[in-house]
């Protein structure tokens, strides 16, 4: 196998409206009277090569299949893909959909493009949603040692720390945008119209930021 077609795919939580500890809002939601905490939490999904030139759009793992913010909106059209199931977990369902539906037709339309035969390592942690039984005759899948994942996947050598960091770049982009386009009188209220629809628009933007040569960096480090 050749770099562009050694993948590792790996998922990260993300509480989509939580700021940093040191923040005004957080500490702001902390204090407020009858505020629920931003504690809702959803999986993503993320999958790249060893080369660095290709990082998969993330699947995306809500509690609701249908968020209010989605209202008149096709979830095909979305920066993600998008699915859903009660606590927000990467099951093993859910993985069997994204591999058949997503990685298998997305890699293969990627190696075809580089003009690479359609054969492709796939490195998998142990984690209880990923099926010890999937098969694809192009795809050879490794699953690795238990207890390593920090020192041997290369998705948690900085990459999801990386997007974590982007993401909320963004949303602190995002706040100024509301102060000063959009007439949000503070920044209490500019953060109260963030929605599930800003959140995967904001990942979608995130993990296209991130730069090749971190991804392939992160991939030479394990």
């Amino acid at each position: 196998y050749c770099s562009d077609q050694v993948f590792n795919a790996d998922e990260c939580g993300l509480f989509w409206k939580k700021m940093p500890e040191r923040t005004f809002l957080a500490k702001h939601n902390k204090s407020a009277s009858g505020h629920k905490a931003a504690k809702d939490r959803i999986t993503i999904l993320f999958c790249s090569n060893a080369s660095g030139d290709y990082i998969m759009k993330p699947l995306v793992i809500n509690k609701s299949k249908h968020p209010r913010s989605f209202k008149g909106i096709n979830i095909n059209n979305l920066p993600v893909y998008w699915n859903a199931n009660k606590r927000a977990w990467a099951t093993t369902k859910l993985f069997n959909d994204w591999f058949y539906n997503s990685f298998v037709p997305d890699v293969k339309k990627y190696l075809i493009k580089k003009g690479l035969p359609f054969k492709v390592l796939l490195l998998l942690d142990n984690a209880p949603g990923h099926p010890q039984d999937l098969k694809h005759e192009n795809v050879e899948i490794v699953f690795l040692p238990k207890n390593t994942t920090s020192l041997l996947q290369p998705l948690d050598q900085g990459i999801i720390s990386t997007f974590k960091a982007l993401y909320i770049k963004n949303t602190f982009r995002y706040i100024l945008d509301q102060l000063e386009n959009d007439g949000s009188p503070s920044i209490v209220d500019a953060w109260k119209k963030f929605t599930t629809l800003d959140s995967v628009k904001h990942i979608g933007m995130t993990y296209l930021n991130i730069k090749k040569s971190t991804l392939h960096n992160r991939w030479k480090a394990v």
